[in-house]
């Protein structure tokens, strides 16, 4: 693993133009090397308006969307129509405005099921995909990553048993002080991708940003436990964000 690239642009609005680009010139890169570009997505407030800006007037027409795969790294055990999923959010923002074929979206199953069979059976839609040998983790193009205040990124929280599992891609999560079960992509499925951005705004994010970059407070966040076998790791933040490395003052 190489050490993370960090990235300080001056406001949000900067942080989704810069993010955009980057993974239309990532796109661009894999689709003409394997014809095909795996994403895996994430939830919250800041990636909303990278994939806003993905389906805007600029960029929608620059994307091959026939030839790129939309994944979840993570999912709220609520029904898709429901405000707090994952998948709702990034229906609304970008997949309802651009022209991407129904069978490269790949939503988690979180009806009709429960959450363990739930997880099995998005296990096997990625292993379908990527074609995947039994025990053979996918490698992700790239998989899109925020962080919490508590230095929680995808649904891994601090001190949650998942954080030990080594055998799963795909993980049922139960975490006291969350109201909803979660699916989420395990450590070990992460850590196989070929890329993964962090993405971070604002000044609420500022004190935990600098504890996993800086190794301020020396805890174990699950963010500081993405380490990419092969790959690499991208921050994207804003000045907020950023506001309390002492690297970037």
């Amino acid at each position: 693993m190489t050490k993370p690239e960090i990235n300080i642009v001056f406001n949000y609005e900067y942080l989704c133009e810069r993010v955009t680009e980057e993974i239309l010139v990532l796109s661009r890169e894999k689709i003409a090397s394997q014809g095909k570009f795996a994403i895996a997505l994430a939830g919250g407030s800041t990636p909303k308006g990278i994939y806003e800006s993905m389906a805007g007037p600029y960029y929608q027409d620059e994307f091959e969307w026939e030839k790129i795969h939309f994944f979840w790294g993570d999912e709220r055990w609520v029904p898709h129509g429901d405000q707090r999923s994952n998948y709702r959010m990034v229906l609304e923002a970008l997949i309802s405005k651009v022209k991407i074929p129904s069978g490269n979206i790949h939503p988690v199953m979180t009806e009709a099921c429960d959450p363990e069979s739930s997880a099995r059976l998005y296990e096997k839609v990625i292993g379908d995909v990527f074609k995947s040998k039994k025990d053979e983790f996918p490698v992700f193009d790239l998989i899109l990553l925020g962080i919490g205040q508590d230095g929680h990124t995808s649904s891994l929280f601090p001190g949650n048993p998942v954080l030990l599992v080594k055998d799963r891609v795909v993980v049922p999560v139960s975490q006291q002080g969350i109201p909803e079960k979660r699916i989420t992509l395990t450590l070990p499925a992460i850590n196989h991708a070929a890329m993964v951005f962090f993405l971070i705004s604002g000044n609420d994010k500022a004190d935990v940003v600098a504890e996993v970059l800086e190794d301020k407070k020396k805890m174990d966040y699950p963010a500081k436990q993405i380490k990419p076998n092969q790959g690499s790791v991208n921050w994207f933040l804003d000045r907020a964000a950023a506001s309390k490395l002492v690297s970037s003052a």
